[in-house]
């Protein structure tokens, strides 16, 4: 039986392999009913997108068509300022009610540097955290945020819960091994990028010239 709604944010600048295949295994590992795939507008803790936010939604879409229960949901690009995860998660909250799980999926990487997010603390109070975490991989959490965890109930590997939010899971995925940049850069170097991105993605990206000067002289 599928329930929950899964939530995996990021620039998708552009969307890949990486970032669809991760979707696939939170949806199956976690019975979500749906992972929502929000592209943020204003990231806080990054360099802008160097597509516009069409651009970005309609690969998005394109990547996803036909993935059962993977979705676009475009929220954050039309509200204004930058794009906190907490605002996010209380949007989604409000329009599910309290009694439907929903799953803040992040990697481990970025789970790391939590305590550096705006209102870090409250993420929890709207949704359980889940961290993709490469079989291997060694967590490098802060003193603060390990005292945080203290008082929260840490799982390994997806299992149910009585409890809409308020858990922080670990799950233990190969992972791909990509991202945008790179995928930015093959193109700008005219590589193939059949192995990094969908068919559809790639063709969008020929039909619209995106990424052609995305780089300077000083990063070829």
């Amino acid at each position: 039986m599928t329930s929950g709604i899964a939530v995996l944010g990021g620039t998708f600048d552009p969307v890949h392999y990486g970032h669809l295949r991760s979707a696939v295994a939170v949806r199956d590992a976690l019975l979500a009913k749906e992972v929502r795939m929000i592209p943020s507008l204003s990231p806080p803790h990054r360099d802008p997108p160097e597509s516009s936010a069409d651009h970005r939604v309609a690969m998005l879409k394109a990547a996803v068509e036909d993935e059962p229960g993977i979705v676009v949901d475009d929220r954050e690009l039309y509200r204004d300022g930058p794009s906190y995860t907490v605002d996010t998660l209380r949007s989604l909250r409000s329009e599910v009610g309290t009694d439907t799980t929903i799953y803040f999926v992040m990697g481990a990487d970025a789970f790391c540097t939590l305590d550096q997010w705006y209102r870090w603390q409250e993420i929890i109070e709207q949704a359980h955290i889940v961290v993709l975490k490469r079989p291997g991989f060694l967590l490098g959490i802060p003193d603060e945020m390990q005292s945080w965890m203290n008082d929260k109930t840490v799982v390994s590997g997806a299992s149910p819960s009585d409890s809409p939010h308020g858990n922080v899971i670990f799950l233990e995925l190969e992972q791909v091994p990509v991202s945008s940049t790179l995928v930015r850069r093959a193109i700008h170097q005219g590589s193939s990028t059949e192995e990094m991105l969908p068919a559809a993605v790639i063709q969008y990206i020929r039909c619209n010239s995106l990424y052609e000067q995305g780089f300077s002289n000083a990063e070829r």
